[in-house]
């Protein structure tokens, strides 16, 4: 048998042996020990036998059969063939051992390839069954680690839901194994903790306060520097304005220390509010001295308007007689026309406009310095922010509406804190700030005319209220308003300026009110016209507005502001589609308003538009605007009833 053979039937022997008590396998061993005893059996037999046996015993050539075998013959050879009878023997013996080794060898072959067959079913079920072996023991760990995935899972899930049980359970551990000592740590501890958060809301609340008094004392001197008669005012609450602020220096030197009370915190409190009432009254000062000389003001106002009134009475009369006259002289000019020099402005109206265009720009130099410094860029745009704001959102939605609107804008120009969306914006943070303000709010107003007003009129009213309210509070705001229509609409001085000798094409279209684009083209006439319309509705919507009722005072430029207007804009030598365009707005937007309160003086002016004034447009202008504004006083005129605006312009606020 070859190595390869042994060391298999080794190894599965050794497994036989381990797992035949559990399995019922036949031990190989055992099968190979019954083989064994029974070829020394054999071997055996035939050593006692081979000196009795002569001839062939078995197989084809046996001459016996095996029922004729007897007893073997006991022969006692004789003596003097003894020699022969031995060497007989040995050939006898020799003969019966190459038989037996032919046997020996024939067994051991079928015992070879029996073994072999053996060997070779006994690998075949090896193979098979450590195969089914490590499958069981792969589904066997699949199995236990899914068992164990599972437990992990829930081991966690446990652990987790139970995570505030087992701390709380490790810390009565660790109080168990430490009693006394970590009881009075955490107690020292705790102590500790709340007398540092004590001594640090002490410490915060101090410094807003003092942050609060600061911030008061800063307006406080705002004031002084920006209204004159505050200096007068402060000048009584010097000393305990020092006082306030030496005490909160005081109590903030202390609170450095960490050694700051509740008692100093309260101090501290009770200088804020002591500071607060010093700010509250001076200013509350300021406004009666203000009041006081704003009723002065508004009584000489009232006796300068009733000697004005007087004035325009004695005009309306010769204006009048003027056109008895003119009608009088109507067919003479008609059939010899005079050849009169043209008329593009008025001196006293001429010199009103130089004065304001003087003022606008004087007043824009005092924040110069403001628009060129980068360091303000964000304080630039806050304020802008300040006052674009609430003039965007302006409407006659409400009352309370308007209101708030009108006291956001009163109180930036007075440079009190205004809050707008998500900031807080004080004008008077830079010197320039408060001229920077004004400029920026007269400039949006008049605008609001081209951007708003030109599209929907009814924007113009709610608009005009607060502009007229704001008038009467800042004039220098009112003065601004003006200068800036003049600027964009330079028909409102009015004026017609002449193209000068030596002046560019682009130059006096610009001075007429027309804009170029970027490429150096003049905008068109229907768009120039709507333009020039909205800024003016805006005007007469400020020239017939209602004062609100928490002021008591008048419409600052009012209505004889507008019958001065028209007086001088038909005195000069119309233009062609912008003098229609505009008379006709100043009758649809003032007309109702002025027949109530000038009555058959206004009616007056309509027939004189429409007998003479139409007739001289007829020579330049047979465009659209003249037949609107033609069509309007015919019907006005046949009717006797001027109708109202086109949207309400009672705002009650």
């Amino acid at each position: 048998m070859d190595r390869s053979y042994d060391i298999s039937f080794s190894s599965y022997e050794d497994l036989s042996i381990n797992n035949s008590t559990r399995k019922g396998d036949i031990s190989i061993s055992e099968q190979l020990s019954g083989f064994a005893r029974l070829r020394v059996s054999a071997l055996t037999k035939a050593a006692e036998m081979s000196p009795l046996v002569k001839e062939v015993t078995i197989g084809p050539n046996s001459p016996i059969k095996k029922d004729e075998i007897k007893e073997p013959v006991t022969i006692i050879p004789e003596d003097k063939d003894e020699d022969n009878l031995i060497e007989d023997k040995l050939r006898e013996d020799l003969r019966y051992t190459l038989i037996m080794k032919e046997c020996e060898n024939k067994l051991q072959e079928s015992s070879e390839e029996l073994f072999e067959s053996l060997v070779e079913n006994m690998i075949t079920k090896r193979a098979e069954f450590i195969t089914k072996f490590w499958t069981r023991q792969s589904e066997e760990c699949n199995r236990r680690a899914l068992q164990f995935k599972a437990r992990k899972l829930q081991m966690l899930k446990e652990l987790q839901e139970n995570d505030n049980l087992s701390v709380l359970n490790r810390a009565r551990q660790d109080e168990q194994n430490c009693q006394i000592i970590n009881t009075q740590t955490i107690d020292n501890m705790n102590r500790i903790l709340e007398e540092q958060n004590r001594a640090t809301a002490r410490f915060a609340a101090i410094t807003d306060s003092h942050y609060k008094i600061w911030v008061c004392y800063s307006e406080i001197t705002n004031i002084v520097k920006i209204e004159p008669l505050a200096k007068a005012i402060c000048d009584k609450y010097t000393t305990v304005i020092n006082t306030v602020m030496g005490n909160i220096d005081h109590i903030m030197e202390i609170s450095k220390t960490g050694s700051v009370t509740d008692k100093d915190v309260k101090q501290a409190e009770v200088l804020v509010l002591n500071i607060e009432n010093i700010k509250r009254k001076i200013l509350e000062s300021i406004d009666t001295i203000k009041r006081e000389e704003n009723l002065k003001k508004q009584k000489e106002e009232e006796e300068i308007i009733k000697k004005r009134d007087q004035e325009r009475e004695a005009q309306e009369l010769k204006a009048a007689q003027i056109a008895a006259a003119a009608e009088a002289e109507k067919t003479r000019l008609q059939q010899q026309p005079q050849k009169t020099q043209p008329v593009f402005y008025s001196a006293e109206n001429y010199n009103y406009y130089e004065n304001l265009k003087n003022y606008l720009e004087q007043y824009e130099a005092q924040y110069a310095q403001l628009l060129q410094d980068v360091n303000f860029k964000k304080f630039r745009f806050d304020c802008q922010k300040a006052v674009n704001t609430p003039v965007n959102a302006l409407s006659s939605v409400s009352a309370s509406h308007m209101r708030d609107k009108y006291d956001k804008l009163s109180k930036l120009l007075k440079g009190e804190r205004v809050q707008v969306l998500d900031i807080y914006v004080t004008a008077t943070q830079h010197p320039q700030g408060l001229f920077y303000c004004t400029a920026l709010l007269a400039k949006k107003i008049v605008r609001q005319g081209d951007l708003l007003v030109s599209s929907n009129t009814e924007a113009a009213y709610p608009l005009a209220a607060v502009t007229a309210a704001l008038w009467a509070q800042f004039p220098h705001l009112g003065k601004l308003v003006e200068a800036n229509f003049h600027r964009y609409c330079p028909y409102l001085v009015p004026m017609f300026l002449p193209q000068k000798e030596g002046q560019s094409d682009k130059e006096f279209y610009m001075s007429r009110g027309y804009t170029y684009n970027d490429e150096g083209v003049v905008e068109k006439q229907d768009k120039f016209l709507k333009r020039m319309s909205g800024i003016f509705r805006l005007r007469c919507a400020i020239w017939i507005a209602s004062m609100p009722k928490f002021m008591n005072t008048t419409n600052p430029h009012g209505l004889r502001f507008g019958w001065q207007w028209l007086a001088s804009f038909l005195n000069l030598k119309p233009e062609p589609d912008i003098s229609a365009t505009l008379v006709h707005d100043f009758f649809i937007m003032c007309g109702s308003k002025f027949d109530k309160h000038y009555g058959k003086q206004f009616r007056k002016i309509l027939e004189l538009t429409s007998e003479q004034y139409l007739k001289v447009l007829e020579n330049i202008d047979e465009g659209g605007p003249k037949t609107r504004l033609e069509v309007y006083l015919q019907t006005v005129l046949k009717s006797n009833v001027v109708p109202a605006p086109p949207a309400t312009t009672q705002i009650n606020w």
